[in-house]
């Protein structure tokens, strides 16, 4: 699977008034989420060098108040445009077993990010508007693809979205949150 994906930092007062440009638009609301994400690195390969990433992630839905755990790995950024990524995920039905597991096999967890999503979406696209702890808000913008072949054509429809949500685009950002957190840290 292939996640073409856009990301921008947000105003507080831009975040608050996007549910309603969002609704103007068509766009349904979705998941109200929790997402607890754990990254993982090993000794043989460094993601941090190789610009990938390994992560469980606990999502809480917060209005089901159920939840699920999720292994992830997203391979490097495909472009300089986006942050279109090959992905692997699927669901682990114990995050202590999960944890168990990756251990055994030699990685070990790095840095643990949580976030509050909320989700909208219509047709492919889907609206991710996250409340970053330590970061502050965020939109992400995502199309997931079987393969390359529309690449070019999701991403410009993203940037098109950006632009009808009056988000500017040197408020993108190519740098996951992991990143952004890891980089932040570091000035400190």
């Amino acid at each position: 699977m292939l996640e073409v994906e856009l990301k921008a930092v947000l105003t507080p007062e831009q975040a608050a008034g996007l549910p309603d440009r969002l609704a103007a638009l068509g766009y349904a609301p979705g998941a109200l989420l929790r997402e607890t994400d754990v990254y993982w690195n090993g000794d043989s390969r460094d993601f941090r060098k190789t610009d990938e990433a390994l992560r469980l992630r606990t999502a809480e839905d917060l209005k089901t108040h159920t939840a699920e755990t999720l292994l992830t790995y997203k391979g490097p950024k495909r472009d300089g445009r986006s942050n279109t990524r090959t992905e692997y995920e699927t669901a682990v039905g114990s995050m202590a077993a999960a944890r168990g597991l990756l251990r055994a096999l030699g990685f070990r967890d790095l840095f643990t990010v949580d976030k509050t999503r909320r989700e909208f979406s219509r047709g492919k696209v889907t609206v991710c508007l996250d409340s970053v702890a330590g970061l502050g808000e965020y939109l992400e913008l995502e199309i997931l693809l079987e393969d390359a072949e529309r690449r070019e054509a999701a991403v410009d429809t993203l940037l098109a979205l950006l632009d009808t949500l009056g988000v500017r685009r040197e408020a993108l950002r190519r740098e996951s949150y992991l990143e952004l957190l890891l980089r932040g840290s570091a000035m400190e």
